[in-house]
């Protein structure tokens, strides 16, 4: 194997597990989701909690776009470091075909982009998927405290 195939290889196993770990962070955000909407079912706490608790089901819901975004790409990257291990594997033709592939079924026709360059913006999701849970994590959390909080001056 060239090198150049096998940086590029190695390019893509990286992205598929870095982003394979999105799932995880999509089963807590999940649970976090329910305990949100469970909450509704909770007498009023007052505006505090309910604008927390919308907040939190908002944050879950982008979090949930994001982590199948990166499900997405984690099974793209990693079914392209498979093909392009094998002696016959091409890179270069296989990103083509893909862009050609988008420009089809979505009508988008993405100008050609070096792999590395792909695998930056499906780790930006990450990021992004990151923050929402994030965000997701301190509204519920912040809505407990309020209800708490409420509970003891009661």
């Amino acid at each position: 194997m060239a090198p150049e195939t096998r940086k590029t290889v190695a390019t893509a196993h990286l992205a598929a597990a870095t982003l394979a770990q999105a799932r995880s962070c999509s089963r807590l955000a999940g649970g976090l989701l329910l305990l949100g909407i469970a909450s509704l079912l909770l007498p009023p706490a007052g505006p505090a909690s309910t604008l927390l608790t919308a907040l939190a089901i908002g944050a879950g819901l982008v979090q949930h776009y994001y982590a199948l975004r990166c499900d997405l790409d984690a099974r793209l990257f990693a079914a392209w470091a498979a093909q392009w291990e094998r002696p016959d594997g091409s890179p270069g033709a296989d990103l083509a075909a893909f862009d050609q592939a988008l420009g089809t079924l979505f009508g988008k026709s993405p100008p050609p982009r070096p792999l590395e360059e792909r695998a930056r913006a499906a780790l930006r999701l990450f990021r992004h998927q990151l923050v929402a849970l994030l965000v997701e994590l301190a509204a519920i959390l912040g809505a407990v405290a309020w209800r708490l909080l409420q509970a003891g001056m009661n």
